[in-house]
């Protein structure tokens, strides 16, 4: 009996460990089948929507310098405990392609602030690189840190604007990847970047895309779920020669300013008075043309009652005497010469009134 019930107990073991040995066999089969493809689409995925292929891991991956040994593009994959930990040191020593610098005048024209920056395409608290020629670019200091002098991270057309903004999605969403592109965008041959273009995006454990939205009115949102943003590498201050990096202060001196408006002022006024002096030159002008016209007139006028006297005289009977006076057809008494004679000239001339 004992070796009967033995005997089952063994065959019954025997059936067990079959079936279970088959069905992990199965399990192995299957799982690499899925896994394989689960990776197959999300390489295809990413590619479509540009990103790198998502390996758990931090990624960077930097463009080389063009044919003009112009930065090109810097594109990172990380998680918020990638970021590097050692504080950035304060001074590049590299100058990109293109770089000068000047110190303008900027606002009301009483300060002074440096035009440009060495400018990371993606930011040294996520790629940890501070010198990398292939990572910087010129950029003006509106452009990368939102102000003419410190920083702005509220200025939506700056770089810290999204980088100080990604940095705390990634602080939120500690298990979580960043996928993040910079691309500098040339015209032609010019040195100085016209753009530059983000792309952003958030992955999950299991590699699923995220949408990120800072806030920005610049945001634009594609199919795949990844944020693009263009900004300008300009300054409201100065006028950039793109081609070989060259600049303009547009934004004038407050001694100039001062000066220009002391030089207005005292042009205006000098305009002001010639203007009075032409205007009272004129009336004055008027006023003895008019004082001319007017004795003219009075000549005239004195000539003619002279002529017509003249001519009544001429035309009338006269009554003379030794004297020389005649009187006209009227009984007016003249002198000699034409002109009327006074009652004393006639009485003492004898002659009747």
């Amino acid at each position: 009996m004992k070796k009967i019930v033995l005997t089952s107990v063994v065959l019954l073991s025997l059936l067990t460990s079959v079936g279970c040995s088959k069905h992990k066999d199965e399990v192995r089969v299957t799982e690499p089948v899925t896994t394989e493809q689960t990776t197959q689409d999300n390489k295809k995925l990413y590619k479509e929507a540009g990103l790198l292929t998502f390996k758990n891991e931090k990624q960077l991956e930097l463009g080389e310098l063009d044919s003009k040994s112009r930065a090109t593009y810097a594109h990172i994959q990380l998680k918020d405990s990638d970021e590097p930990k050692d504080k950035r040191e304060a001074k590049l020593k590299f100058d990109p392609v293109g770089w000068h610098n000047y110190k303008f005048y900027f606002g009301d024209g009483t300060k002074e602030a440096w035009l440009m920056n060495r400018g990371h395409l993606v930011g040294y608290q996520f790629s940890g690189l501070n010198d990398e020629g292939r990572n910087l670019v010129p950029m003006t200091a509106w452009l990368n840190t939102g102000a003419f002098t410190g920083t702005d991270d509220k200025n939506q057309s700056s770089m810290l604007y999204y980088e100080n903004g990604l940095d705390s999605w990634l602080a939120n969403h500690p298990n979580y990847y960043l996928d993040y592109k910079v691309t500098a965008v040339y015209k032609d041959d010019e040195l100085i970047p016209r753009q530059i273009v983000l792309q952003y995006v958030g992955i999950d454990s299991d590699g699923n895309l995220l949408e990120i939205k800072l806030g920005s009115s610049k945001e634009k949102l594609d199919k795949y779920s990844v944020t693009h943003v263009t900004l300008e590498n300009v300054s409201a201050n100065a006028e950039i020669n793109y081609a070989d990096g060259t600049a303009k202060n547009t934004v004038k001196s407050a001694e100039e300013r001062a000066a220009e408006q002391k030089a207005a002022e005292e042009k205006a006024k000098k305009e002001a008075e010639e203007k009075e002096a032409e205007e009272k030159a004129k009336k004055e002008a008027e006023q003895k043309a008019a004082e001319e016209k007017a004795q003219q007139e009075a000549k005239e006028k004195a000539r003619r009652e002279a002529e017509e006297t003249t001519e009544e005289v001429e035309g009338s009977p006269r009554d003379t005497n030794t004297g020389g006076y005649f009187r006209d057809r009227n009984g007016r008494w003249h002198r000699p010469n034409g002109k009327f004679a006074s009652k004393k000239e006639i009485r003492e001339a004898g002659l009747q009134w």
